[in-house]
């Protein structure tokens, strides 16, 4: 019996060893300090921190600035950037466990890593290479210095690691996760998405919500409709204000030809958008149809080897996702699943069937996301119209609207899409049939037949996320019917680009005074999604003398969203509950959803119609002050729409964030003004540059930003070193 438990006892040491072994998470192979700091040795550049904190990086060539931005960045949002890396690896599930393991597969779907291993030699450019490299240097720098605040395994980063992220990101811009949702059980379905993020409220207990915010607003006025013959341009992307998917404010200067003042994301080594001394552009999100997905027909439902196409039975290509699942401590459970491939792209296998997918930006079919670098950096060196115009010819950027202006008086704006070559005729918005082949397209449009306004006479165009043949006055609009119908153009109108039309089209003179007081403009147009909910609400029968106070407070509600306003709060809080954030389609009932709302506000503030500033919060650390504005308005401030009965006060989180303001007078001498929401130091809590700028972005203030050295240094200074100096 004895020699029996010892027995099995060294069965059970053997088998728990072997458990051990099998479900360790791999090292990486030890990387020294050493490389880090001998490939920094590569890279001369200065950094100066103004008195907001805002990095001025000034390197003698691209490479040099990119690597001085890349340690900066690093120094100010290292846990974020560092979460896009592990993302750009396919690595989430092993860092973050099971809840995010659907992004990884997806990753391994969608062949990510093959891409850049295949494209990335003939592809990018090789000072695109040059500044990725540089971007990863500076990473590696920064986390030899400070390994405490490094996770396992994240060493080396490489300039592929900066591209995956591109190539990963790029697509869910333009919501491929949203065409895809349907397909996936509620347990499958990945959140990757820039609108899929959560808020964190404060004071305590910190609560989540998912929100789905896809706002932007842009604006370019030309010396004709201007006062003053200035040409202005407003940059006013809308973005969470933390996270992955929030502005970083730079400057970048470089001997070889850039200066730029702009914002980007973690782990984006240029400026996506911005102002130099010449031009400035921004970007608004739109929603192409760059997607589509094809029904098969398969030989075995439940284990599928070939699908029909033309008649013929193909088998599919078959290989493996492989990646890990994080347990606890130094262990993770290692994972493989079958990938499918079909002449259409990457399979779906779910439980209403099989589906293809085939998208802009899917790497194994075209370079997609990879030529995004270049686009941005050549786009950031133009320093005219022509050669800005010239860097939208690569479509390395997959979408977007963009809107430029600059110092020449020249504004324009395009529907950006790598729009696929399709034939007319079929429903490419619906599923299509799998089976025939002539719906596989293989090519794309260029630039060049996507809607597009360049100088025209009415003197100005804006982007508001909304349909791009309502942009200016009517006699400047293009016409729908002239494109086509494949393109699957938006028919969207938000209220925002219904309050922008209503004030810009009546004046035919606009001051600087004026555009930035549309661009904050903070009312609700009469024929607005919430204020038709409004009419609703205060029409509905009801015998209750609570609801019958709040129909009256609404009833004589104005649409407007200023601090002092007092109806604000019952209508914007019970729109959202009743019609989501974006207020697109109705989600419950909506006298319930006031009842809720009247409670909310009685417990938290005694009344029905408090102040719209005591509800509506910025809270940074420390600085908790009031804030204009609300969902689609033109200030517009996003807030969890049950905030008040969470934590006593809605607490902003996206919405308006990153702000620039390009201007040029006659002469061509230009000013740049800006504004972040919180401020340069995005994670460091004890730095005064965490919410140093929220107090000034609640006023609805701006800053003036140096856009030469010498007029830095002529500024308040905070810092003035080279990367791994301090």
């Amino acid at each position: 019996m004895k020699k029996w438990l010892l027995g099995a006892a060294a069965l059970l040491l053997i088998g728990l060893i072997g458990a051990a072994v099998y479900l360790r998470t791999p090292s990486s192979p030890r990387y020294s300090p050493d490389e880090a700091r001998k490939a920094a040795q590569a890279y001369d550049v200065r950094i100066i921190r103004d008195g907001y904190g805002m990095p001025h990086v000034f390197g003698r060539r691209d490479a040099d600035t990119a690597f001085g931005f890349g340690y900066a960045h690093a120094e100010d949002d290292w846990a974020t950037i560092q979460d896009t890396l592990i993302a750009a690896r396919g690595k989430s599930a092993e860092y973050k466990g099971k809840d995010v393991a659907p992004q990884d597969y997806l990753f391994d779907l969608f062949k990510v890593q093959e891409s850049v291993a295949k494209n990335y030699n003939a592809d990018v450019s090789a000072n695109a290479k040059a500044i990725a490299k540089a971007y990863a240097a500076a990473m590696n720098l920064y986390a030899v210095n400070n390994p405490e605040k490094v996770l396992p395994n994240i060493l080396p980063i490489t300039e592929q690691d900066i591209l995956a992220g591109f190539a990963w990101a790029t697509p869910f811009f333009y919501r491929l996760d949203g065409y895809l949702t349907d397909l996936f059980t509620a347990e499958d379905r990945p959140n990757v998405s820039p609108w899929g993020q959560t808020s964190a409220l404060e004071p305590p207990p910190a609560q989540d919500v998912a929100y789905s915010v896809r706002g932007s607003n842009a604006f370019a006025v030309a010396p004709s409709r201007s006062t003053d013959g200035h040409t202005r341009l407003i940059a006013n992307s809308h973005q969470p204000m933390t996270g992955p998917y929030a502005w970083y404010e730079a400057h970048l200067v470089s001997g070889e030809g850039m200066n730029t003042l702009g914002g980007t994301f973690p782990g984006v080594p240029i400026m996506a958008q911005g102002a130099t001394p010449n031009l400035a552009w921004t970007h608004t999100v739109n929603r192409p149809d760059l997607i589509d997905i094809y029904a098969l027909e398969v030989d075995d439902v439940d284990k599928p080897t070939q699908y029909r196409l033309d008649g013929e039975w193909l088998d599919f290509e078959r290989t493996k996702s492989t990646f890990r699942v994080k347990l606890a401590g130094p262990f993770s459970l290692p994972i493989k699943r079958d990938v499918l491939w079909s002449a259409h792209g990457p399979v779906l296998s779910t439980p209403t069937g099989h589906y293809a997918i085939r998208f802009s930006g899917l790497g194994a079919l075209e370079p997609g996301g990879l030529g995004a670098l270049d686009q941005w950096l050549a786009m950031n060196k133009a320093t005219n119209m022509t050669e800005w115009r010239a860097a939208l010819e690569s479509q390395g950027v997959l979408s977007f609207n963009i809107v430029y202006g600059d110092k020449e008086g020249n504004i324009g704006a395009v529907y950006n899409a790598r729009m696929p070559r399709r034939i007319e005729g079929p429903e490419w918005e619906e599923i299509l049939p799998g089976d025939r082949s002539e719906l596989i397209w293989e090519d794309f449009r260029p630039v060049s037949d996507m809607p597009q306004i360049w100088n025209p006479p009415c003197g100005w165009v804006f982007s508001a996320n909304a349909t791009p043949f309502d942009i200016t006055d009517d006699a400047c609009n293009l016409s729908k019917r002239d494109f086509s119908e494949t393109f699957g153009i938006e028919d969207r109108i938000t209220n925002r680009s219904l309050r922008a039309l209503a004030l810009l089209e009546n004046d035919d003179a606009i001051s600087r005074e004026e555009l930035l007081r549309y661009r904050a403009d903070t009312k609700y147009a009469p024929e607005s999604a919430l204020m038709k909910l409004v009419v609703e609400l205060v029409t509905t029968p009801t015998k209750d003398k609570t609801l019958k106070q709040a129909q009256e407070i609404l009833r004589n509600w104005d649409g407007d969203t200023g601090k002092d306003n007092r109806g604000a709060a019952l209508a914007v809080i019970t729109g959202a509950r009743t019609l989501g954030y974006e207020y697109t389609e109705k989600e419950r009932d909506a006298m319930d959803a006031l009842t809720e709302t009247t409670a909310d506000l009685m417990g938290a503030f005694g009344r029905l119609d408090p102040e719209w500033g005591e509800v509506n919060r910025i809270i940074r650390g420390d600085v908790n002050v009031p804030l204009d504005g609300a969902p689609d308005v033109l200030r517009a401030i996003y807030a969890d729409r049950d905030g008040v009965a969470k934590a006593g006060v809605l607490n902003a989180f996206a919405g308006d964030t990153h702000i620039v303001v390009a201007d040029w007078a006659p002469d061509g001498s230009g000013t740049v003004d800006s504004i972040h929401n919180y401020g340069s130091a995005t994670l460091d809590e004890s730095s005064p540059h965490y919410n140093d700028q929220v107090e000034l972005f609640s006023n609805g203030g701006y800053k003036r930003v140096a856009m030469t050295l010498e007029a830095v240094l002529a500024g308040e200074i905070t810092a003035d070193y080279a990367p791994g100096e301090r």
